[in-house]
């Protein structure tokens, strides 16, 4: 049950009155990273002829534990653990337990990957996700690892199979942030791969590739480059659907870009802040939107701040670098101090203004 709503049933054929209270889906965020299980207790009072029972009915889900922030696992049934060497910085908040990824959707995906990888050989993670669940977010950095040293480890994670990583090497190939060259078309092409294994936020930016003709097509026939386009469109729309941020980030560019309806992206942004399924990106655009009073009835710079900063403790996730760069531009006239600071950060990122 969701919504926290209070109910009273009563058989029309007997005096039985059953107070119902649902209860609203516990995020993981607020968890102690600790704890092996969560303990749900529903309590249901059963008037029967003036005698009044209480059942208690206790419920456990076995949790993952995880250092950081759980922002992305398959949405299995019994949240299985992902092997070490394949681990996303995410978790999934809403997605239906075992749901599959849309048969023709990955049937055109699977022809689109195989087309960009030209025959050779599909970097897959054979270990999991056999049952095609779908999969999103970023890939997890080793505490280790430095910021700048980050491709080099998505890299290698990539080739190995694991689509998260594959996501997340694509994305700084298409930006060239993390020092590493710009390179569209590898960057479609882990993108693809990412897609091929489910990963709805792989699937999106793969749609935005086939839309725009970015590392995909040739512009060599129309004809081809509408079909690609049209299929890019109903893979954002996919992901959109789903409620993941990757869609909705480009749901949203969509609509500003196209019908100038700056207020509707900002509504699709807060649809996801309100189900608490976000990635940094999507917060560095709504605080855009609310620091410079695009999309909105009034600017709310406060608000906007607070979710770069969100962002930015998110990082190296794709947005990260970019909310660093505009808190160091909020702050540089009258901070300088925080200013600096945030500085740091889009650097040690590997911004580039």
């Amino acid at each position: 049950p969701r919504g926290g709503k209070r109910q009273w049933k009563k058989d029309a054929n007997s005096s039985v009155h059953v107070y119902c209270k649902s209860i609203k889906p516990v995020s993981t965020q607020t968890i102690n990273h600790n704890m092996s299980s969560i303990l749900l207790v529903l309590l249901a009072a059963v008037l029967v002829d003036d005698v009044t029972a209480f059942v208690v009915v206790v419920v456990t889900y076995p949790l993952i534990p995880n250092p950081i922030t759980m922002r992305g696992h398959h949405d299995d049934t019994h949240y299985h653990p992902l092997p070490k060497k394949c681990t996303s910085s995410s978790t999934l908040y809403s997605l239906q337990r075992n749901e599959e990824i849309c048969k023709e959707i990955h049937n055109e995906i699977k022809i689109i990957t195989k087309d960009l990888w030209k025959g050779t050989t599909i970097p897959t993670d054979t270990r999991q996700n056999h049952n095609r669940l779908l999969l999103e977010g970023e890939a997890k950095l080793e505490p280790n690892i430095p910021f700048n040293q980050r491709a080099t480890y998505f890299q290698q994670k990539a080739y190995e199979g694991c689509p998260y990583a594959q996501h997340s090497y694509a994305l700084l190939l298409w930006s060239g942030f993390g020092g590493i060259a710009k390179n569209p078309m590898e960057s479609a092409k882990f993108h693809a791969a990412a897609a091929n294994q489910c990963h709805l936020d792989g699937i999106a930016v793969l749609g935005g590739c086939l839309r725009t003709g970015t590392g995909v097509v040739e512009k060599k026939k129309t004809r081809n480059n509408n079909m690609a386009g049209l299929l890019g469109l109903k893979l954002i729309q996919y992901c959109a659907s789903k409620g993941n941020p990757t869609g909705v980030n480009k749901q949203a560019a969509l609509l500003e870009s196209n019908e100038d309806d700056y207020y509707g992206a900002v509504q699709l942004y807060e649809s996801c802040v309100k189900s608490g399924r976000i990635n940094a990106l999507l917060l560095f655009n709504l605080g855009w939107s609310l620091v410079n009073g695009q999309g909105v009835d009034r600017k709310d710079v406060s608000r906007g701040i607070s979710l770069w900063k969100e962002a930015v403790s998110l990082a190296p996730d794709e947005g990260s670098e970019e909310a660093a760069w505009c808190l160091y531009e909020e702050y540089k006239r009258d901070d300088p101090k925080e200013a600096d600071k945030w500085f740091g950060i889009a650097m040690d990122l590997g911004y580039e203004v």
